[in-house]
Formats: C-alpha cells, sequence, structure tokens
C-alpha cells in the first residue's frame, strides 16, 4: 500500500510549483481589488466639496430658520399690541352704546316734558328738532370716529395676515 496520491494529479508540475503559481494568482487578485479601492478613495475625495458646500447650505438655512423665527415673534407681538387695540376700541364702543342709550333716554325725557307743555308748542318743538340734529351730528362723528379707528385696524391686521402668510410660504 506505498500509494503517493500526488502522482496522480494531472498537473505533472511540482508541489512548489503548483502553491507558487495559486499565491501569484492571489497576487492578482489583490492587486485588482487594490485598483478599485484607490479608484472609491479618489471618488470620494472627488465628493467631499460637495459634502461641504451642502453642509453649509444646511447652516445657511438653519440660520434664516432662526431669523424667520425672531421675525414670526415679531409678529406675534405686533398681533398682540393690535388685539390690544382692539379690544379697547370694543370697550369704547361699548361706552358709546352706553352714552347712546342715555342720550336716547334723555331724549325721551324731553319728548314726554314738551308733550306736557303747550305754551310755546311751536318754538319747544323747533328746540326738539336742533337738538335732535346736534344729537345725531355728534352720534355720527363718533361712530365715524369709531368707524375710521375700526378700518384702521382692520387694514393693519389684514396687512399681519398677509405678512404671516408671507413667512408662512417661506418656511413651507
Amino acid at each position: 500500500m506505498n500509494e503517493d496520491p500526488t502522482k496522480e494529479l494531472p498537473d505533472k508540475r511540482s508541489f512548489e510549483e503548483r502553491v507558487f503559481a495559486r499565491f501569484d494568482t492571489v497576487d492578482a487578485r489583490f492587486d485588482t481589488v487594490d485598483a478599485r479601492l484607490e479608484k472609491l478613495e479618489a471618488h470620494s475625495y472627488d465628493t467631499k466639496p460637495i459634502w461641504e458646500r451642502a453642509l453649509a447650505q444646511i447652516m445657511e438655512t438653519g440660520l434664516e430658520i432662526g431669523e424667520i423665527k425672531k421675525k414670526v415673534g415679531t409678529i406675534e407681538s405686533n398681533v398682540g399690541v393690535i388685539e390690544t387695540k382692539v379690544a379697547m376700541i370694543e370697550t369704547e364702543v361699548a361706552g358709546l352704546k352706553t352714552e347712546v342709550a342715555g342720550v336716547r333716554f334723555e331724549v325721551a325725557e324731553v319728548k314726554t316734558e314738551v308733550a306736557g307743555m303747550k305754551i310755546g308748542y311751536a318754538g319747544i318743538k323747533n328746540e326738539l328738532t336742533d337738538v335732535r340734529r346736534e344729537l345725531r351730528h355728534d352720534i355720527k362723528q363718533k361712530l365715524d370716529l369709531i368707524l375710521k379707528f375700526l378700518l384702521e385696524d382692520r387694514e393693519d391686521i389684514r396687512d399681519a395676515e398677509d405678512k404671516i402668510r408671507q413667512l408662512e410660504t417661506k418656511l413651507a
């Protein structure tokens, strides 16, 4: 049983020659892998400026968002001031309504007194007409003033809403 299994191999080269041939094949593969790695590393160096620019743009966008947040905060405080002014106007309007109710009450009293008086009815009637005109004129002036304030505040509110919409579209 003296068999030598290496003698039966189809390759007639010596064992050392076959091992060295395998080493040469492995070396050739490593050279290919090294070349591919060098290409990949060169590509990564090519994309580095792109990433740096992207990072700079991200940072700039973050700063812009910070500025927008500050501006929105300012707008919110301005809207708060406008709301306070509107509340004050509403209070004034309520006061004017009370005054108008008081004036109406007084006019009703005057009418009652005038109806009770028969002497000088025509003169009193003319005086009453004048008083009515003056009251209507005063009330009209006050209501015109109130309307003016309401329209100015409405314009301010619309401007603020437009600015908010513009900022929201910039944020989107």
